[in-house]
């Protein structure tokens, strides 16, 4: 079987040659230390920039900051194949930069820029939509641009790593641009939980957006040949869901079941990417019509019961711990880790190895040891 085969094998719950491997995303700092760093780096590009055009760099970066997004997603597949993984998730984030320290995007979200050895990290930290007035205010953008651009993102990436289509899936994913968490941090969660309770319409407003623009970027996507997509949206923190359930009830379950009906109808798949304790969330979950689940954050969720739970119903990928395994354990523990997800998630078929997240401090020595293990002991029938 090829990565897409065994990736596309556990999405129907059934069993591969081998579990798959998959990562949501490899930080650009971790595959530079797989590949080795870039001559010129993101910010070697803004500093140049500006210097030419001190009055208007910004906006010419603006103008290529797809290329640059192709260029960096493209280095995280390649440095994924490098590794072993079966499967790395890409994205077209619609960001747009202010200053070299900030940026915001189309749902109005700010972040700060962070230079890690290069590579912009955006760290998020709140919104410029107060109210209705704010929103009517935002400026939206033309969706069939959106379109354009993300097709020109995708067929990109796979351009620059056509030498390895057969050997690695690349998953079309929304991690920054989902349904759910770009309403909430649009706004900041004060903003937000007062809306919900004083301007549903606003509210609904904005899941109409965010479900609109995740349909048309994953149609983009789907033309380009994409077969498996992920929903990158957290529903949930360490104590449990992130806003009362019966809001997911009125405002997510639709959303979500609207995109999975229409991926379905096109043939594919669709994995929910969320942090936190999702236990009490994995009925909704099944509910919302997705093929995968994917994180499994340890130790707030605990794996064999999700698979005694819903595992006859979901493929069920992750729980590999991006705190102390992947960034300090030692090789027994990476090991050991490692081995007790393939008990829990590979009986019958229907799971993947994968770490639980991911960030620039996660060691590619430990990945190394996690794929090593993954590799050895995830072969079918299992022997574990």
């Amino acid at each position: 079987m090829n990565s897409f085969e065994r990736m596309w094998t556990a999405l129907n719950l059934d069993k591969a040659d081998r579990m798959p491997i998959h990562t949501i995303n490899l930080d650009g700092n971790v595959a530079d230390k797989i590949l080795g760093a870039p001559e010129s780096s993101a910010f070697d590009v803004f500093d140049e920039m500006e210097e030419k055009f001190p009055d208007t760099w910004a906006d010419k970066i603006n103008a290529i900051l797809n290329d640059i997004q192709i260029s960096f997603f493209a280095k995280t597949v390649r440095a994924g194949h490098k590794l072993g993984f079966d499967g790395v998730g890409v994205q077209y984030i619609p960001f747009i930069l202010e200053s070299k320290e900030e940026m915001t995007d189309i749902f109005g979200k700010r972040h700060k820029v962070r230079n890690i050895d290069g590579n912009p990290y955006p760290d998020y930290y709140g919104g410029y939509i107060k109210d209705r007035d704010d929103w009517e205010a935002y400026p939206k953008p033309d969706l069939k641009e959106e379109y354009k651009k993300a097709k020109k993102f995708f067929k990109g990436v796979q351009r620059k790593c056509r030498d390895i289509k057969d050997d690695i899936c690349i998953v079309a994913q929304n991690a920054l641009t989902s349904i759910f968490p770009p309403v909430w941090q649009g706004m900041g969660m004060a903003n937000f939980a007062r809306a919900l309770k004083n301007d549903p319409k606003l509210i609904e407003e904005r899941f109409r957006f965010t479900t609109d623009y995740t349909l048309t970027t994953f149609r983009a996507y789907k033309d380009c040949g994409a077969k498996i997509f992920l929903e990158g949206g957290d529903i949930a923190h360490s104590h449990g869901p992130m806003i009362n359930p019966k809001y997911f009830n009125k405002y997510l379950l639709p959303r979500y079941q609207e995109v999975a009906d229409q991926l379905h109808e096109w043939g594919c798949k669709y994995i929910l990417h969320t942090d936190g304790d999702v236990t009490s969330l994995l009925d909704f979950i099944v509910e919302c019509r997705f093929d995968g689940l994917q994180c499994l954050e340890p130790p707030l969720v605990d794996p064999y019961l999700a698979k005694e739970k819903v595992g006859d119903k979901i493929c069920l990928s992750g729980n590999i711990d991006t705190r102390h395994i992947l960034t300090k354990a030692d090789k027994t523990e990476v090991e050991e880790a490692t081995k007790d997800v393939i008990r829990a998630l590979g009986p019958g078929g229907g799971g993947m190895v994968s770490p639980a997240n991911f960030h620039p401090e996660i060691s590619v020595q430990r990945l190394e040891w996690m794929i090593e293990t993954a590799l050895k002991y995830g072969k079918y029938p299992l022997n574990i």
